[in-house]
C-alpha cells in the first residue's frame, strides 16, 4: 500500500519537484522537463530501490514506488513534442501535444498493473498467464 501511495505522489513529481517550494512566489528553479524529467535519473532510483527491497530496508517500498510513477510521468510525456531528456539530450516520439491522449496513456498504465498483479497475486487466472518458457523454474 505504501508503494501505491509513493507510485501516485511519484507520478507528479517530476513537475511538482521543479518549483522553488521554499521562495514566496514558488516559481520554477530549473526549466520545465529538464534535469526532474531526467530518465537515467528515475531508473537509477528505481533499480537501487528494487535492490533495496531485497535487503528489506524500511524505505525500499516507498522509492519503488516512487521512482515506478516518476517513470510513468516520463512515459506519459515522451509522447508529445516537448519529450524528455532520457540519456543525454531531449528526445520526443512527436504523437500528440500534451493533454492529448493522456487517458490513452493512464488506461493502458492501468491495464499493464491489472495484468501483472493478476499474474504475480492471482497466478494468471485472467488468462494473462506468461509463456511457460518465460517462467521462473
Amino acid at each position: 500500500m505504501l508503494s501505491f501511495i509513493a507510485a501516485v505522489a511519484g507520478g507528479t513529481a517530476p513537475d511538482w519537484l521543479e518549483v522553488a517550494w521554499w521562495t514566496r512566489k514558488r516559481r520554477l528553479w530549473v526549466t520545465h522537463r529538464t534535469i526532474t524529467h531526467w530518465g537515467i535519473g528515475w531508473i537509477v532510483l528505481l533499480v537501487c530501490a528494487y535492490r533495496w527491497l531485497g535487503y528489506q530496508h524500511p524505505l525500499a517500498a516507498l522509492a519503488f514506488g516512487f521512482a515506478c510513477g516518476g517513470l510513468m510521468h516520463l512515459l506519459a510525456d515522451w509522447p508529445n513534442p516537448l519529450g524528455v531528456p532520457w540519456i543525454a539530450g531531449r528526445h520526443s516520439l512527436n504523437w500528440w501535444n500534451s493533454g492529448h491522449c493522456d487517458l490513452l496513456i493512464v488506461g493502458a498504465s492501468w491495464a499493464a498493473a491489472w495484468m501483472v498483479a493478476g499474474h504475480v497475486w492471482l497466478h494468471g487466472v485472467h488468462g494473462f498467464a506468461l509463456p511457460p518458457h518465460w517462467r521462473a523454474g
